[in-house]
This record gives structure tokens, sequence and C-alpha cells, in this order.
């Protein structure tokens, strides 16, 4: 007899949360993040009206953060992520710094690298 569990079932839940998450919104409004976009929490905003997935993305970003690195963070889908990364940095509770993926460090590249391989 096998100890292996059996594949998870989907269940519907698994496709209206990030649904929900999103307003039903599958790309951010700002079409220049990308993956590997640096954000970082602007100012100390707990206090504001921020959803509760909201709320962990700039508690994450009190450090500069990929948007792949928040995605692997909070365990969304980076789809999900990216919009709701979006949202905070069109409302100016996220700062992007846009950086060429040429002079991204090694070891941010690796890092992000392995963020994503964790998703």
């Amino acid at each position: 007899m096998s100890d292996a569990l059996p594949p998870r079932q989907s269940s519907a839940h698994d496709f209206v949360r990030p649904f929900v998450m999103t307003g039903g919104r599958t790309r951010a409004a700002d079409a220049t993040l990308r993956m590997e976009t640096m954000v970082q929490t602007v100012a100390d905003v707990r206090g504001g009206h921020l959803t509760f997935e909201h709320a962990r993305i700039v508690e994450a970003c009190l450090e500069p953060l990929s948007i792949a690195e928040v995605a692997a963070e909070l365990g969304t889908a980076l789809g999900v992520t990216m919009v709701l990364v979006g949202d905070l940095v069109a409302q100016d509770y996220l700062e992007v710094s846009v950086v060429d993926p040429v002079e991204i460090e090694l070891s941010t590249l690796t890092r992000m690298i392995d963020r994503v391989r964790a998703l």
C-alpha cells in the first residue's frame, strides 16, 4: 500500500478566490509592471483602508522586493499579484524602482528564480 496522497482535486474555491481578490481583472492597469519589477512600500500605511491581500503586500514590501518575490511570499499566482501590486502603485502605497533586467545583481536574480520555482 502506498503512502502517497491522492492528487488534490480543484474546487470552485480555487478559482473564485483569485477572481474576487482582483475584482475579475486579469491584468494590471499599469502595463509596464513585470515580474522582475522591484516595488517598495512608500510609507507606513498599515492603518489604511486596505483589503487583507493588499495589506499583506504592503507589509511584505517594507524592503524592496520583485513582484515575483511578492507572489512567492504571499503564495498567490503571479498574475493575481501583478493586479494587486498595480492597484497599490496606482494608490501610491508602493513605489516602483525601474531596473533594467541586465543591471539586476546576480544574487537578486538568483533569489527571484528560487522564489518563482517555489510557486
